[in-house]
């Protein structure tokens, strides 16, 4: 995905500029995009999901 949506489309006129513009996208990508492996959710939704039916159970 990196290849396809940054890295092949856009010119970096510096090393410093790609530094910057990668890491925005691997945040963007890491936070809040859906992924497939989560069910189409981003990843908080699917922390907040899991943390909701995972809870111990309370006696």
């Amino acid at each position: 995905r990196l290849r396809d949506e940054l890295l092949n489309s856009w010119r970096f006129d510096s090393l410093l500029e790609a530094r910057v513009l990668i890491e925005d996208w691997r945040r963007d990508y890491n936070a809040n995009r859906p992924h497939t492996a989560h069910g189409d959710l981003t990843p908080a939704e699917f922390a907040l999901q899991w943390a909701t039916t995972h809870q111990p159970k309370v006696a």
